[in-house]
């Protein structure tokens, strides 16, 4: 057992999308003026130990469930690590790295909770549920995308806000529903490929509800309609202009959307849809925290 294989396990390169969560609402908050470093930090160490949360207890329910064995094509997006399945890790040891997890979340959470607000409460527990019951409950039940669009966009980017300042805003809110509906489809073209697995291996998601055509538009629509708030926002005046650089975005997700509507099981090309669903994921979010950024150095 090695670091090398713990990194994969933990799946160490998605663990960028709570960081920029975190950025996000944080920059938001730097923008209407409040800003408390430490907060932020410790904030972001739960939103990142709750992903490895998820990412490690997926992992053991799917080895226990054989969705990630003879069902699923292992690509770096679908059917798990492989650690498990090449004998790298035992599931005892990925459940023990999840549990450890989620304890260390728990007490910093209290810590970050007992700093700041009450408010944070409903939030985070939340945020645990979703972390702890998704791959059990939630994607066994048609509720997989919603967890994932409430537990790694909208909570995380209203947390973020709220640890500096405890009252949202009506343009926090909507950053968070923005964050909230690319992880939703961040999650519901990963399904794709999986749709035979995810069926074998009794999960209930809207891939198989809809069918891939379906869903396909179902992905396009939320997609574009996030550049839609975004450019709401800006006209409005809750963001500043420099937000916009969030639309540099946009070719990638004409990519992304026109790659949903081909034939999943052609892994290769399906894949390039994937790799910019996750650019252009992580991408406008990271371009609108910059806007605000930018825009806070100039005022000084």
């Amino acid at each position: 057992m090695s670091l090398k294989v713990w990194l994969v396990e933990i799946r160490v390169p998605f663990l960028l999308l709570p960081v920029i969560l975190a950025i996000v609402g944080s920059a938001l908050a730097l923008y209407d003026g409040f800003f408390d470093a430490l907060n932020f930090v410790l904030f972001t160490a739960v939103l990142v130990l709750l992903h490895i949360t998820v990412n490690t207890l997926n992992e053991y329910y799917d080895h226990l469930s054989g969705i990630d064995a003879s069902n699923t094509r292992r690509t770096m997006f679908n059917g798990g690590t492989g650690t498990l399945q090449a004998g790298l890790l035992t599931p005892r040891q990925v459940l023990n790295m999840a549990i450890a997890s989620f304890v260390i979340a728990a007490v910093i959470a209290a810590v970050v909770v007992a700093r700041t607000s009450l408010a944070l409460v409903p939030l985070v527990l939340l945020g645990m549920v979703f972390a702890l019951f998704y791959t059990q409950i939630f994607a066994r039940n048609m509720l997989g995308e919603i967890a994932a669009g409430l537990g790694l966009g909208v909570l995380p980017v209203l947390g973020a806000y709220m640890v500096h300042n405890p009252v949202p805003t009506p343009t926090c809110i909507a950053l968070s529903l923005m964050a909230g509906i690319l992880t939703f489809n961040l999650l519901l073209l990963n399904e794709f490929p999986d749709l035979e697995a995810d069926i074998k291996g009794g999960r209930k998601n809207l891939v198989i509800a809809l069918g891939t055509q379906k869903a396909a538009w179902l992905y396009a629509v939320l997609t574009f309609s996030v550049y839609g708030i975004l450019l709401l926002l800006v006209l409005l005046r809750m963001l500043p202009a420099l937000a916009l650089l969030g639309l540099l975005t946009l070719p990638i997700a004409f990519k992304a959307a026109s790659m949903s509507f081909t034939d999943p099981r052609e892994i290769a090309s399906f894949q390039q849809g994937q790799k910019a669903n996750v650019q252009l994921i992580l991408g406008t979010q990271a371009f609108v925290a910059m806007g605000l950024l930018v825009t806070i150095l100039l005022a000084i």
